[in-house]
């Protein structure tokens, strides 16, 4: 073999090389063309299961138990009365809405929540995690993967809008507004803070840091929050550039009318979620201590309640086990239990999902990758259920629901247009 085909052969070899080595880089940076290739894919797969062009993770097969009608009452008289607040994908849109429903599984409402109108050149799609109702009946609104809070009208209008910074997950009442995390990077940053906001105006009224106010205020709190010494965080880490250390996807503020159940706690203390080392956590509100935590039996949890008997109620989405389940601590004791073990209510979301206690002792759980939304008592009936059906076999994606009393509302939204 002369030198000629030797050079032309090595030629073939380098640029096969740098051509796969260049392929396996954009891969793991998840850049172009990589993205074109893994969103084509994504594309043809929604499209074959659902005859529908969807993002990653929005539907799934709806259970063989399962209601094949939107709304389901099967008991009305073991079902709380008041009012379901919806936040669901629309798959015959590709966008997300909220929809209020009253006691009889009526649709009252329908607030289409639409990012192009809160920010210019915005995705009219973009992933809305979490939307509350006020009593007024406009919506507050998160989206978690881009810059952006805002409340909404009965339109979808928007009344104000922020788009400073990443605000993401919760937005949960407290005494004087309501709190969620904020973020100026997201997903996976670790410049994290606990945010009190007036929901009429969205102006920032309390801000807690969880590096500044919580971590570094002792060594304690490093521990209990897994951080070894000297560890040196990065507040500009970009997704992808670091392990995601903390995930924070719960803050939740302890009511006085609740605090006489919690004599280890105080009111205003903050109960908080971090997802990536299964741990829920109080917080002290005035000096930032860790009053108290535990890392499981949950696993990759969301939504930490206090409840008014003094325990905690936590979903525990038990990613890649297939069953999620409700689990209930005490925090005096660190006894827990699983709400419904042997009662045969049987859901799943690997990612995501709500449970709230409701007023007459039944449970709403929020299923948000099944896209359904369970009523069940506590001996594990189901008395009303919800799935967000696309058609005869699969659901979308159910990203939030909550039980609102029937005195709840000041004004039942209603949209002229």
């Amino acid at each position: 073999m002369n030198a000629k085909i030797l050079s032309i052969l090595a030629g073939i070899f380098l640029a096969v090389l740098v051509a796969f080595l260049g392929g396996m880089w954009t891969t793991y940076k998840n850049w172009w063309p990589w993205q074109q290739v893994d969103e084509a894919r994504v594309a043809w797969r929604s499209f074959r299961a659902t005859g529908r062009i969807m993002p990653l993770d929005t539907y799934a097969r709806r259970r063989p138990d399962a209601a094949d009608t939107r709304h389901a009452i099967h008991d009305a008289q073991a079902a709380a009365p008041g009012y379901w607040v919806i936040n669901r994908f629309d798959a015959d849109t590709g966008t997300y809405v909220l929809e209020l429903f009253d006691g009889q599984g009526a649709l009252v409402n329908t607030h289409p929540i639409d990012y192009s109108r809160i920010k210019e050149g915005g995705d009219p799609g973009e992933f809305a995690h979490i939307a509350t109702m006020l009593p007024d009946g406009s919506v507050v609104v998160v989206w978690d993967d881009a810059p952006g809070m805002a409340r909404l009208d009965a339109c979808g209008a928007p009344v104000w809008a922020k788009t400073d910074q990443i605000y993401h997950h919760s937005l949960e009442r407290g005494v004087d507004g309501y709190w969620t995390w904020a973020s100026a990077i997201w997903n996976g940053g670790e410049d994290q803070r606990m945010i009190r906001f007036d929901p009429e105006t969205g102006d920032i009224l309390e801000s807690i840091d969880l590096i500044d106010d919580v971590i570094l205020k002792s060594p304690a709190n490093a521990l209990a929050l897994q951080v070894p010494e000297e560890f040196e965080f990065d507040r500009t880490t970009q997704y992808g550039d670091r392990a995601d250390i903390f995930h924070p996807n719960d803050v939740e503020e302890l009511l006085p009318e609740m605090a006489a159940a919690f004599p280890q706690f105080e009111a205003g203390d903050l109960l908080i979620s971090n997802r990536n080392i299964d741990q829920v956590a109080v917080i002290g509100r005035k000096t930032g201590a860790v009053k108290w935590s535990a890392y499981g039996p949950w696993q990759h949890q969301h939504d930490a309640d206090f409840l008014p008997d003094g325990t905690i109620s936590i979903f525990s989405n038990n990613t890649d086990r297939f069953r999620s389940n409700i689990i209930r601590i005490d925090p005096k004791t660190g006894v827990s239990e699983d709400m419904f073990y042997g009662k045969g209510v049987d859901f799943d979301s690997f990612i995501m999902g709500k449970q709230q206690r409701l007023p007459n002792g039944n449970w709403l759980i929020t299923a948000t990758i099944q896209g359904r939304v369970l009523e069940v008592t506590p001996a594990g009936k189901i008395v009303r259920e919800y799935n967000n059906i696309i058609d005869e076999t699969y659901n979308a994606l159910v990203l939030y629901a909550e039980y609102l009393p029937p005195d709840y509302l000041t004004t039942v939204p209603a949209c002229a247009k």
